[in-house]
């Protein structure tokens, strides 16, 4: 399988892309370590999501 860097070029637009793509996993890298370090405050705040998308769909 391809990494990112052979998949895009080096052209100006391929390297803006990488630097896209790479900021996106870091993103998520840290979102992954917070959400473990704060379980209690990621299941309050799913279940505050799950509550209001059921009383969305319950009003049509």
């Amino acid at each position: 399988m391809m990494n990112c860097e052979e998949i895009y070029d080096k052209t100006q637009a391929g390297e803006e892309r990488m630097k896209s793509i790479r900021a996106a996993e870091a993103q998520r890298a840290y979102m992954r370590a917070w959400r473990a370090k704060n379980k209690d405050k990621t299941r309050e705040y799913n279940k505050r999501y799950w509550e209001k998308r059921a009383a969305k769909e319950m009003e049509g």
